[in-house]
C-alpha cells in the first residue's frame, strides 16, 4: 500500500465495488454522479431560462454552440476517459503508487491540450457557425460571441474533468458532486448579472451567459482542488512532462476510438443542427426546447452510467471477470428501465416544461404558436425511444471502464452517421418530409443503436484487463543450510 494511504480508500470503496451487492453499490456510486448530471443540466436550463426572457430566439444560442465546442474539446474528454480505465484498474489491483504517476501525466497532457483546443476554437468559430452549421441570421452574432468566450473554458474543463476522473476512480463520487453543486449555485447568481447587467457590468445577453458559465467552472475547479488536498494527502497534484512509452501507448489505444467517436458525434450534431436550421428559426428554437426535455429525461443515464465504468474497471483490475459481466448486464437493464420511466414522466409534463421556455419575448404570437407546434411534433416522435439510447450510453461506459472502446465507437458512428444523419437528410430533403423526416431518423437511430449495444454487452468480449501488473519475484530454490562449498 502506498505510504500515507487512508484506510477508507482501500476498504470502504474498493471492498464494496469488488464484493458488495451490485445494484446497491451501483446506486451508491452513481447517485452523486447523478447529482453531478442534474447540476450540469441546471447550467443549461438556467442559461435557457434567462436567455428566453432576454429574447425568445437567444435561448437557442447555447444549443448551436455546444456541438462545435465538444468537437474542439474532444481530445480532452477522450483522454480523461482513457485515464479512468487506467486509474480504476490500478485501484482495483492495489497499485496505488501508479495512481499518482498517472494523475501527474494526465494533468500535463490536458493542460497543454486544453490551451491548444481553446485557441483553435476561438479562431475557427466565425467560419464554423456561418458556413458549416448555417446558424440563422437572427442569432448568428450571439452564437459567435458565445463561442469565443467558451474557447477560454477549454482549459478549465480539462482540469475539472481530470480531477473528477481521479476521485471517481477511487470510488469517491461525492467530491465531484459537491464541486458541481457549488459551481451551479454560482452560475445561478452570475447568469442574470452578466446577461442583463448590473452596476458596472453591462448588458451582454448570450455572451454574458457564456462568461457566467466559465466563471462557475473556475469555482468548481477550486472546490475540487481544495477537497482533494484536504482529504487525500497522499495524492500529489502536479504535472510532469515525463510520459513513458507504456503510458502513452495504453492511453492512446483507449483514447483514439473515443476521440474518433467524440469528433464524429460532434460533427454529426453540427450537421443535425444545420439540417434543422434549414427550416428556419422556429424549428431551431423548438429543437432547443425539445432537447431540454430530453436532458431531463436522460438525467439518470448521463449520471448513473459513470458508476458502471468505475465498477467494471476495478473488478477487471482485481481479476473478477464474471462479476464484471454481471455488473454490465444488471446495470444496463436498470438504466433502460429508469430512462423509460423518466421519459413517460417528461411526456406527461411536456406542456408545462415548454411554457417555462417559450416566452414569446420580442416575437409575434404566430411565431409562438409555430414553436409550440414544432416542439410537440419533435417530442411525440422521439421521446419514447430514449430508453434505447440509454443502452448505448451503458455500452460506452463499459468500454471506458474496461479499456475496450472500439466497438462502442463503431456502434455510435453507425447510429449517428448512417441513420440519424444519412437517413435524416434523405427523409427530410430527399423525400420532402421536412422536419418530420429528421424526427423519424432520430427515433430509429436510438432504437438500432440500443439493440446493437445490448448485443455487445451480453457478448462479453470486452471483459479483459488492460493494465500491466508487476511480475512476482521467483522464490529462492535453496536455503542457507543447503548451500554447498565450491572448494
Amino acid at each position: 500500500m502506498a505510504r500515507g494511504l487512508p484506510r477508507e480508500i482501500d476498504v470502504k470503496y474498493r471492498e464494496a465495488i469488488l464484493n458488495g451487492p451490485i445494484i446497491s453499490t451501483f446506486l451508491y456510486l452513481g447517485l452523486p454522479l447523478l447529482l453531478v448530471r442534474i447540476v450540469q443540466d441546471v447550467y443549461g436550463i438556467v442559461d435557457a431560462f434567462w436567455l428566453s426572457r432576454y429574447s425568445q430566439y437567444a435561448m437557442a444560442v447555447p444549443r448551436q454552440v455546444w456541438p462545435s465546442y465538444t468537437l474542439f474539446t474532444s481530445f480532452i474528454m477522450s483522454f480523461t476517459s482513457a485515464n479512468l480505465a487506467l486509474l480504476s484498474q490500478y485501484v482495483g489491483a492495489k497499485m496505488y503508487d501508479m495512481v499518482n504517476d498517472v494523475v501527474r501525466r494526465m494533468l500535463f497532457v490536458i493542460f497543454v491540450g486544453g490551451g491548444v483546443s481553446g485557441f483553435l476554437f476561438f479562431l475557427a468559430s466565425q467560419y464554423l457557425f456561418r458556413y458549416l452549421v448555417g446558424v440563422p441570421l437572427e442569432i448568428l452574432a450571439d452564437v459567435i460571441g458565445y463561442a469565443r468566450v467558451m474557447a477560454i473554458d477549454a482549459v478549465f474543463l480539462g482540469i475539472n474533468l481530470s480531477l473528477a476522473t481521479l476521485v471517481q476512480s477511487l470510488g469517491d463520487t461525492r467530491i465531484a458532486a459537491i464541486s458541481q453543486v457549488v459551481g451551479a449555485i454560482a452560475n445561478v447568481f452570475l447568469d442574470p448579472i452578466f446577461i442583463y447587467g448590473v452596476y458596472i457590468v453591462p448588458t451582454m445577453g448570450a455572451v454574458g451567459a457564456a462568461i457566467a458559465t466559465v466563471l462557475s467552472k473556475v469555482v468548481s475547479m477550486g472546490v475540487l482542488i481544495t477537497a482533494i488536498v484536504r482529504r487525500y494527502r497522499w495524492i500529489r497534484i502536479g504535472v510532469t512532462h515525463r510520459l513513458d512509452r507504456y503510458y502513452i501507448a495504453t492511453t492512446l489505444r483507449i483514447a483514439i476510438p473515443l476521440l474518433v467517436m467524440n469528433i464524429s458525434n460532434s460533427i454529426a450534431f453540427n450537421l443535425q443542427n444545420r439540417l434543422v436550421n434549414t427550416f428556419g428559426i422556429i424549428a431551431t428554437t423548438a429543437f432547443s426546447v425539445g432537447f431540454i426535455l430530453f436532458e431531463l429525461a436522460n438525467t439518470s443515464l448521463w449520471g448513473l452510467t459513470e458508476g458502471i465504468a468505475i465498477m467494471v474497471g476495478q473488478n477487471l483490475g482485481a481479476g473478477n471477470i464474471e462479476r464484471s459481466r454481471s455488473i454490465a448486464r444488471k446495470t444496463s437493464l436498470f438504466i433502460f428501465v429508469s430512462v423509460a420511466i423518466s421519459s413517460v414522466a417528461m411526456y406527461l409534463a411536456r406542456d408545462y416544461i415548454a411554457s417555462v421556455f417559450i416566452t414569446g419575448q420580442n416575437v409575434e404570437k404566430e411565431v409562438v404558436d409555430g414553436i409550440y407546434l414544432e416542439y410537440n411534433r419533435f417530442v411525440s416522435a422521439t421521446l419514447w425511444t430514449l430508453a434505447f439510447f440509454g443502452l448505448t450510453f451503458s455500452a460506452m461506459s463499459i468500454g471506458r471502464g474496461s479499456g475496450h472502446t472500439l466497438m462502442p465507437t463503431i456502434i455510435n458512428m453507425v447510429r449517428l452517421w448512417g441513420i440519424r444523419i444519412g437517413l435524416g437528410y434523405a427523409l427530410a430533403l430527399g423525400l420532402n418530409l421536412n422536419t418530420m423526416g429528421i424526427y423519424i431518423a432520430f427515433a430509429l437511430s436510438n432504437i438500432i443503436g440500443g439493440a446493437m449495444s445490448i448485443l455487445w454487452i451480453y457478448n462479453g468480449s470486452w471483459a479483459k484487463s488492460i493494465i500491466k501488473k508487476p511480475v512476482p519475484k521467483p522464490e529462492p530454490t535453496h536455503t542457507y543450510g543447503q548451500i554447498k562449498s565450491t572448494k
